[in-house]
């Protein structure tokens, strides 16, 4: 379920409307709300779902809602599985969250600019829709934004809300040298609660051969810019090149 209940940030809502369930492989079903009163906000949070992406405001009175303010502590359980709280300070209802029955959410500890929500909710969402953990889609979302260290996870942060292609969510790392033919990759998976730390990931590259548990980073390769072109078209996941945030069904290869 999305829930828009702020109009300045309807760019985001936009864009998780497109990414959630998009993949044709794995779709889901999605809901999306807008302009909730307090009742129509507590009957969601009572449904049950298994993910809540929230676009608002939230204060210390609660939810922001169109009749007021609603607070989850007056709820006596919730039917949300994991949620992600796109709103100024929303720790303290992230955690009655928590309390009353959902198992992990992601929250901000301060206020947040509307256009920075806007960046990490877009880039969260897609990181969450291709089998990313809560808590690593974070860490991957944060780096690329200057208000990231005011979000944070609650909960069990290893919650994955789809599977990833591959099994485990991969992220790939890779570094121009100078020279126009070659750079430097490594190959980085995540653990879930789909696929666990003991799983076996192999980087689907010519130079390297070798197996690497789930939750670590592989050795650095050195390969050819065509190699890293076929290695992308594999799979449409992240790929940060020279600490910048890409996408593989949008790689340009020219930034190589």
């Amino acid at each position: 379920t999305v829930v828009c209940n702020d109009e300045q940030m309807e760019a985001e809502r936009g864009v998780v409307d497109r990414v959630y369930g998009s993949r044709e492989a794995l779709p889901f079903d999605v809901t999306v709300r807008r302009n909730l009163s307090t009742a129509e906000l507590a009957e969601a949070l009572r449904e049950d779902v298994d993910f809540l992406h929230y676009i608002g405001h939230i204060d210390a009175d609660g939810f922001e809602c169109a009749d007021g303010k609603f607070d989850v502590g007056t709820l006596e359980n919730v039917g949300v599985d994991a949620f992600f709280l796109n709103a100024c300070q929303s720790y303290e209802q992230g955690l009655a969250l928590i309390q009353h029955g959902a198992i992990g959410g992601v929250v901000t500890l301060r206020d947040v600019i509307n256009s920075g929500a806007v960046k990490i909710g877009a880039t969260l969402s897609r990181l969450l829709n291709r089998g990313f953990p809560l808590r690593a889609g974070l860490t991957i979302a944060s780096d690329q934004s200057v208000i990231g260290q005011q979000y944070v996870v609650v909960g069990d942060g290893g919650l994955a809300i789809a599977q990833a292609e591959s099994g485990l969510p991969v992220l790939c790392e890779i570094s121009t040298t100078g020279d126009p033919d070659e750079v430097e990759m490594t190959y980085r998976s995540f653990p879930t609660n789909h696929q666990g730390m003991g799983t076996l990931v192999m980087p689907m590259v010519e130079s390297s051969s070798n197996y690497y548990l789930g939750l670590s980073r592989s050795n650095q390769h050195t390969v050819s810019r065509e190699e890293v072109i076929e290695f992308l078209s594999l799979e449409d996941g992240p790929v940060v090149i020279d600490g910048k945030l890409h996408w593989a069904d949008e790689f340009d290869p020219s930034v190589l």
